[in-house]
C-alpha cells in the first residue's frame, strides 16, 4: 500500500461524528481568518471576495480545503503530526495565503483596510516607552500603522488583526497553523516594521 492509499483509506474510515465536527471547526477558522462581519471583513472586498472567488469565501475554503485533502492526488495528511481538523486548518491557511498572492500579482495593490480596530499596541514594549499620558490620536495612529506596514505579509496581517482583540498567543497559533514560537517571530517582525516611526509617534 503507498503512502497515498493509506492517507486515503484513513480518510475514509473517519466516523461522520468527526467530519461533522471538523466541518464546525473548519468554518470558525476560516471565518476567524477572514475576519468575517468585523469592520476589517477581508471577504467585502479583494482577494477573498465572492467577485474573486466566485462563490461565497468561507464555502469555497471549507470546501477546496476537504477537496484538496480527499482527492486522489490531493494534500497528504500528515496524520502521524496533525489530527483531521488540524491539517484541514493547514490546507485552508495556504489556500487563503496563495489568493492574497495571486490576487497581488493581478493588481498594482491590494484593497487597504479601513475603520481599523484600536488595540493595545504599546504592549509591543519595544517600540516605546508607553509614557502616561499617550493620547487617544498617538494609539490610534500607531494602530492604523501597524495594520498598513502589514498589509503586504498575510499572517503578519492577520496576527495584527488577532493581536489588537487581545487573542493570546496560543491561540492565534492554533488559528493560524503555527507554533507559538513562530507567532512570537511574527510579533518581532511587527515591531521592526514599527519601529522606524517611534520618534515621530511619541515625541
Amino acid at each position: 500500500m503507498t503512502r497515498r492509499e493509506l492517507v486515503l483509506q484513513k480518510l475514509h474510515e473517519l466516523p461522520d461524528s468527526e467530519i461533522n465536527e471538523a466541518i464546525r471547526q473548519l468554518t470558525r477558522h476560516v471565518c476567524a481568518r477572514l475576519r468575517l462581519g468585523s469592520l476589517i471583513d477581508r471577504t467585502k472586498s479583494g482577494a477573498h471576495s465572492s467577485n474573486n472567488l466566485g462563490m461565497d469565501a468561507v464555502d469555497y475554503y471549507v470546501g477546496e480545503s476537504f477537496r484538496r485533502l480527499y482527492e486522489p492526488d490531493g494534500w497528504e495528511w500528515q496524520f502521524e503530526k496533525y489530527s483531521f481538523v488540524e491539517q484541514l486548518m493547514r490546507i485552508a491557511n495556504h489556500l487563503i495565503s496563495w489568493k492574497v498572492s495571486a490576487y497581488k500579482k493581478s493588481k498594482d495593490n491590494l484593497p487597504e483596510f479601513d475603520d481599523r480596530d484600536a488595540g493595545d499596541i504599546y504592549e509591543l514594549s519595544e517600540t516605546s516607552d508607553c509614557p502616561d499620558d499617550v493620547t487617544e490620536d498617538t494609539v490610534t495612529e500607531l494602530t492604523r500603522l501597524a495594520y498598513e506596514v502589514s498589509k503586504d505579509d498575510d499572517n503578519l496581517s492577520y496576527f495584527t488583526m488577532r493581536y489588537f482583540e487581545k487573542a493570546d498567543f496560543k491561540t492565534i497559533a492554533l488559528e493560524m497553523g503555527l507554533s507559538v514560537e513562530q507567532v512570537y517571530v511574527l510579533r518581532k517582525k511587527l515591531v521592526r516594521r514599527l519601529l522606524p516611526f517611534k520618534n515621530e509617534l511619541i515625541d
